[in-house]
This record gives structure tokens, C-alpha cells and sequence, in this order.
């Protein structure tokens, strides 16, 4: 089977569309989630996209980094942060590895990223998240539920093996994003 490369396949889908997860809205989760008291008000957004989530988090007092794989994306999110009048820091790169980052956050999210990723990358990615995050800090999580022919799906079982022992799942609230039935993890920085 030919391995896909997740880096030009994300990239030439924002060149040369509006991918549909880039709706420009904001999730009552994400809103609740940004309402979290933190030591720092430091923010990490992993799989940005056009940077909807950064903004939102920066209008709401929040130092943010973004992270997308994706030049086209990060591109769009500078103008966007521009235009709206925040500084988010916006970084082409690879989710899975953020050794150049110190932290601490108190919070992370990731609308629909950590689901496309293989069970290798996914666990660098937890390792990264691990050494990132605060004892006491969130990471909200949101991932599609296992479909016939589906790419790319996430189940509870899969995130808390994952995740464990530096973090522990608080809690999993069926949504729809997109039109894609899915599941927000709630998952708390031991």
C-alpha cells in the first residue's frame, strides 16, 4: 500500500479549494475551553488550518502559537490574525514534532488533527503534548467516529491508551463537525 504524504495532500487542498473543515466558526467547546483559568494563557493550536481557532483563542487574552503543516494555510491565518487584529504566532510544521517548542501551556486544542495520523506519529505527538503541558492544564481534542471506508477515525479506547499516563480523559461528548459525526475529548495534564 503506498503511504500517503500528508504534508502535499494538505497542502494542494487549500490551494486549490476551501476544504470543508475551514468554516470560520468557532465550536461552543472551543468557547468553553478558552473560559479555563491557567496559570500562563498560553495556547498551542495543533493542525490550525487557516487559524479560525488561534484567532478566537488570541481575542480572548491568549498567547497563541498555531501549527499547520500546510504553507498555504498558515499564510491564510497571518492575513486572517491581521485583519482581526491579533499576533498569534503561526508556524509551518509538523505536529508530531515540536522539540523547538519550550512551553508551558495550559491549553491545547486540536479540531481534527490527531485522527489522520498513524499510531507512530500519534504517539510522538502525545510524547510532545507530555513534555508541553502543565500538571492541571487542557488539551480538547476533537476527532471523527470510525466510518465504513473512513481514512481517518479516532475512538475513547484509542485516545486514553494513547495519552496515558501523562494525561487522563475527563470526558467524551458526541458532536457533529462539519456534517462528520465525531467525539470532543476532554483531557487533563497529569
Amino acid at each position: 500500500m503506498a503511504r500517503i504524504d500528508f504534508a502535499k495532500r494538505y497542502e494542494l487542498m487549500y490551494r486549490i479549494s476551501k476544504p470543508r473543515w475551514d468554516t470560520g466558526s468557532v465550536p461552543a467547546q472551543v468557547t468553553q475551553l478558552a473560559s479555563r483559568k491557567g496559570k500562563t494563557r498560553n495556547a498551542i493550536d495543533l493542525g490550525c488550518g487557516t487559524g479560525t481557532h488561534s484567532i478566537y483563542l488570541a481575542q480572548q487574552g491568549f498567547s497563541v502559537i498555531g501549527i499547520d503543516i500546510s504553507p498555504t494555510a498558515i499564510q491564510r491565518a497571518q492575513k486572517k490574525a491581521s485583519d482581526a487584529g491579533v499576533k498569534p504566532e503561526f508556524i509551518i510544521h509538523d505536529v508530531t514534532r515540536l522539540d523547538f517548542l519550550k512551553g508551558p501551556f495550559d491549553i491545547a486544542l486540536d479540531v481534527g488533527c490527531f485522527h489522520g495520523m498513524n499510531s507512530a506519529a500519534q504517539q510522538r505527538y502525545a510524547l510532545e503534548l507530555t513534555r508541553l503541558m502543565q500538571p492541571g492544564s487542557t488539551l480538547l481534542m476533537w476527532g471523527m467516529d470510525p466510518r465504513k471506508l473512513g481514512l481517518v477515525s479516532l475512538t475513547p479506547d484509542e485516545v486514553e491508551k494513547t495519552f496515558t499516563p501523562g494525561f487522563r480523559l475527563e470526558r467524551v461528548e458526541p458532536s457533529q463537525v462539519n456534517q462528520r459525526d465525531g467525539k470532543w475529548y476532554w483531557l487533563n495534564r497529569q
